[in-house]
């Protein structure tokens, strides 16, 4: 069978693995491989995996297999790449919170309401984005959890606000409190990814819907 690992073509004895997960593992360990890195891309007889079955390798037989290409880049410029991403997505969530202000303020609460809760899923995911990084970029990881403990505490008070059914107020700590404090934290993921160095985007902004 042939294995194509970053473009470089070599033969091996698909028999020696007993499924795709144990050619992938054994990819990483490649001595071609000179720092720690993930796999992003695998592709068997020309068809790329999609991400629910690159979570499912071991399910993959390589019998009657005849190429398996694995893409793969160092777990930093991955790391970087995420930094970047989790920046633009900030934007995002600046811009559906000053939808969700201008829908509280003339009376949509329903409008912002459906908003706010996309705006808190967001939030969420930016959370995971600085936990993912987090063991490659442990300094980085650790500047931006500290901004995210500033947050906290006044999401809380909005939440205290929502269960109070006080628009005005909800408004006030988006606008006032909670927006400015997610535009720094955009800001410093760029300082940080602009410390670490320039790396090649990994892919789209992670999807929550922001648009309403």
């Amino acid at each position: 069978m042939e294995l194509i690992l970053n473009g470089t073509s070599q033969s091996i004895d698909a028999s020696s693995y007993a499924n795709l997960a144990e050619l992938v593992s054994a990819a990483e360990r490649a001595p071609s491989i000179e720092e720690q890195s993930v796999v992003v891309g695998v592709e068997i007889d020309g068809e790329p995996l999609g991400p629910e079955a690159l979570s499912e390798l071991e399910s993959h037989s390589l019998e009657g297999v005849k190429t398996v290409s694995i893409q793969r880049r160092s777990s930093l410029a991955v790391a970087r790449s995420v930094l970047e991403q989790g920046a633009d997505y900030t934007s995002q969530i600046g811009t559906a919170i000053d939808k969700t202000v201008a829908h509280y303020r003339s009376g949509r609460s329903d409008l912002a309401s459906s908003l706010l809760a996309n705006v808190t899923d967001s939030l969420t995911v930016l959370t995971g984005i600085t936990y993912s990084v987090s063991n490659v970029l442990v300094e980085e990881a650790r500047a931006l959890a500290a901004l995210q403990a500033e947050l906290f505490p006044w999401l809380e008070e909005m939440i205290q606000a929502q269960t109070s059914e006080d628009p005005i107020l909800i408004a006030d700590l988006l606008e006032y409190e909670i927006a400015p404090r997610v535009a720094e934290w955009g800001r410093t993921m760029r300082v940080l990814k602009g410390e670490t160095g320039n790396a090649d985007p990994a892919g789209a902004s992670p999807g929550v819907g922001l648009s309403n």
